[in-house]
């Protein structure tokens, strides 16, 4: 829990900077968006670049993003212990992160405007999938769903090693 801390604040400081440059644009009139397509085009591109930022340090050679790194944590192919590549780590990271997170603020954000029922489902169906990452780890075999799809695995590595 403590590493997701970490990498939300990180991956939140890059959103918060992509958050000020899309409304300096829009602020400009160099980019006309209606209120509705200025959200999507915010919290998917927030996804994406969080989505790649996160995957390109576990497929790199430390093999865990920053907050994983910082508490002695690595995420290999849970089939073989082998490192992940760039589409493991980017469809890992997809899952945990890229498709849920916009698709629940888009749900609370459509609830919150009075959406009506559409709205309040997509914000259970939201709460749905946070449950179910929660449930695999306390009772399946320790991997949230999304390492389960993926086929990885965080693993603590040996202190003073560069493999775990």
């Amino acid at each position: 829990m403590v590493a997701a801390l970490i990498d939300l604040a990180l991956t939140g400081v890059i959103g918060a900077a992509l958050l000020v440059a899309l409304a300096w644009f829009r602020a400009a009139n160099l980019l006309q968006l209606a209120d509705l397509a200025g959200h999507l085009i915010s919290a998917g591109t927030i996804a994406l670049v969080a989505t790649v930022f996160l995957a390109g340090f576990e497929a790199s050679p430390l093999e865990a993003s920053p907050g994983k790194k910082a508490l002695g944590l690595r995420v290999r192919r849970h089939s073989d212990g082998d490192r992940l590549g760039l589409g493991r780590a980017l469809a890992r990271n997809l899952l945990k992160l890229g498709l849920p997170a916009p698709l629940a603020y888009l749900a609370v954000l459509a609830a919150a405007e009075g959406g009506g029922l559409e709205a309040w489902v997509g914000v259970g169906a939201a709460a749905v999938v946070a449950l179910t990452y929660l449930v695999g780890v306390l009772f399946g075999d320790g991997r949230a769903a999304y390492d389960q799809v993926a086929g990885t695995a965080v693993i603590r590595a040996l202190p003073g090693r560069r493999f775990a």
